[in-house]
């Protein structure tokens, strides 16, 4: 699931992705509906880092530049790295093409020798002419031994490079999977690792929870320190909740200082707990701003909490958690609300 808007966010976004789409001169296609979507539902940070370059600049988005930043930023993989891996297995196919036909080649060969040989061992040979076709024989024998050796050689690198393919194809899913600014997972990778909690018997048995957290007055951050610094902050954030969740637990970055953690086999009173961790370790931290030696403190964040129950998916969940984080804010921020506890 990649998408989690509600019915009615969903038919706001679409209003809004039509309404910016007719300003534009690029084509509506499914690609430019979803590289806008995307975009205005603040689900997938380059991209939208990326559109807004572009339309600060007031550039236009012809279908081109659509393309490019659909496959660089919404499909699975980007285009650089899909040409990449078409260019590799391109490459291999027509080594193996080339190995297969000469092995073919010399064996066609072997075929009409053995042939020619059969038909002389009709005839009536002296000892020294048999003895000149065995070892022809054993001559003809030898190069197409030989010729087997070299394809099986030949097979063994094809392998080689099989597998070196698809470590890269792990890789470029892996690329796709992160969010590039803090190495967390992305609301995609997210999505992928959190799916088969829903559905394990024994996850749901034991029990988990979801945290939404959300840095306070970020934007107030930007506008006093810079956007340098910003991205230091948040990068201070992911590493704290590196820090303070366990291996299985999945961490996202899903939205520009919006972010996940999927807390398995943990209750809501564990939940809250680690949540609580997080929210005092981020309150009593400091960071080095870039330009200077100063230590900048007073960063916080809210933090909403909610627990699975019975049928809820992913997508509600998330929303519960969403749900006790706004109430966390409106209720003064730097603290942690509980789903159904506001």
């Amino acid at each position: 699931m990649k998408y989690s808007q509600g019915t009615a966010e969903s038919a706001e976004l679409l209003r809004l992705t039509l309404q910016k789409m007719v300003s534009q001169p690029a084509t509506f296609t499914p690609p430019n509906y979803a590289v806008w979507y995307e975009h205005l539902a603040g689900i997938n940070p380059p991209l939208s880092e990326a559109m807004n370059k572009l339309l600060d600049s007031d550039a236009k988005l012809d279908d081109d530049t659509i393309r490019k930043f659909y496959t660089q930023h919404v499909s699975e993989c980007s285009s650089d790295i899909q040409k990449v891996l078409r260019g590799g297995i391109k490459q291999l196919l027509n080594k193996l093409s080339v190995s297969t036909a000469e092995a073919t080649r010399e064996a066609l060969q072997f075929g009409h020798r053995l042939q020619t040989h059969g038909d002389a061992l009709k005839g009536g040979l002296d000892s020294s002419e048999l003895n000149t076709l065995i070892n022809n024989l054993a001559g003809d024998t030898g190069k197409m031994h030989g010729s087997m050796q070299t394809l099986e050689a030949q097979l063994q690198t094809s392998k080689q490079e099989v597998e070196k393919l698809n470590q890269e194809i792990e890789s470029a899913r892996a690329q796709a999977l992160t969010d590039p600014l803090t190495s967390l997972l992305n609301r995609r990778g997210f999505e992928s690792k959190a799916l088969p909690v829903f559905t394990d018997p024994a996850s749901k048995r034991n029990g988990f929870c979801m945290l939404m957290l959300d840095i306070d007055h970020f934007k107030k951050v930007n506008d006093t320190y810079g956007h340098l610094f910003g991205d230091k902050v948040i990068c201070a954030i992911a590493n704290t909740l590196k820090s303070k969740v366990k291996g299985q637990d999945a961490i996202a970055r899903i939205g520009g200082e919006e972010f996940a953690v999927l807390l398995p086999e943990t209750n809501i009173k564990g939940a809250l707990a680690v949540a609580e961790q997080i929210r005092q370790a981020v309150e009593n931290g400091k960071i080095r701003r870039l330009d200077s030696d100063e230590q900048i403190g007073g960063i916080s964040i809210s933090i909403g909490v909610a627990s699975h129950t019975e049928g809820c998916n992913l997508e509600a969940l998330l929303d519960q958690a969403d749900k006790a984080l706004y109430a966390a804010k409106q209720n003064g921020r730097n603290r942690t609300s509980i789903f159904g506890c506001q």
